[in-house]
């Protein structure tokens, strides 16, 4: 992905990486309104306790698989649905990023259009409930911030201020969002760590 936000991602306590702790699953998007030729409008990279495990490109639907968790996940019966919906989520942030204009970025970062950035993650916490989150950011510039779990938005940087005003007014895309990242997410994240964890125990990592 060629524009990469600082974000946060919730783990464990030790790195996530122990049996029994709590773990994270992530889907970074960013989406390119213009593109050059050859450059895709939309990439998406998966990562379960911040390691990438697959990269799909939502234009050409092509998907790398970067790890031997990817190689194994993509055997699994849930991945094309999940696919389709990572693609789904693509169209969507692409339809609402054409409307941001750094004109209304109160931030200008230039006369081009902006790039977005997004971040889905799912985790669990040591009670074994499931939370969900999106960050979103332009230009590599963390801006916005939606707890799925309760529904409220934070503006983090001015320049999505503009964004969360017109979200907030749509129940279509909040709602999209809040399902996708507690309801979707939540699955794909108890069945990769199924496969996650027993091929920890597996490496002995």
């Amino acid at each position: 992905m060629n524009q990469n936000l600082t974000l946060s991602c919730p783990v464990a306590s030790g790195g996530g990486n122990v049996i029994g702790d709590a773990h994270s699953l992530s889907y970074n998007f960013t989406i390119n309104p213009r593109p050059r030729p050859g450059q895709p409008w939309c990439e998406v990279q998966g990562e379960v306790d911040q390691k990438v495990f697959v990269s799909c490109d939502c234009g050409t639907a092509e998907i790398k698989y970067l790890s031997p968790l990817g190689e194994e996940v993509k055997s699994m019966n849930a991945w094309e649905t999940q696919a389709g919906t990572l693609r789904d989520i693509g169209d969507l942030l692409k339809e609402h990023v054409s409307d941001v204009t750094p004109e209304r970025y109160t931030d200008k970062v230039g006369s081009g259009p902006l790039t977005l950035q997004a971040r889905m993650t799912c985790w669990s916490k040591h009670n074994g409930h499931i939370n969900g989150s999106w960050q979103f950011g332009f230009n590599g510039k963390l801006s916005l911030l939606f707890d799925s779990e309760n529904g409220h938005w934070k503006v983090v940087h001015p320049g999505g201020r503009w964004m969360k005003e017109k979200w907030e007014k749509d129940r279509t895309v909040t709602d999209f969002f809040k399902k996708v990242s507690m309801g979707d997410c939540q699955l794909w994240y108890q069945a990769f760590l199924e496969h996650w964890e027993r091929m920890l125990k597996t490496t002995g990592r």
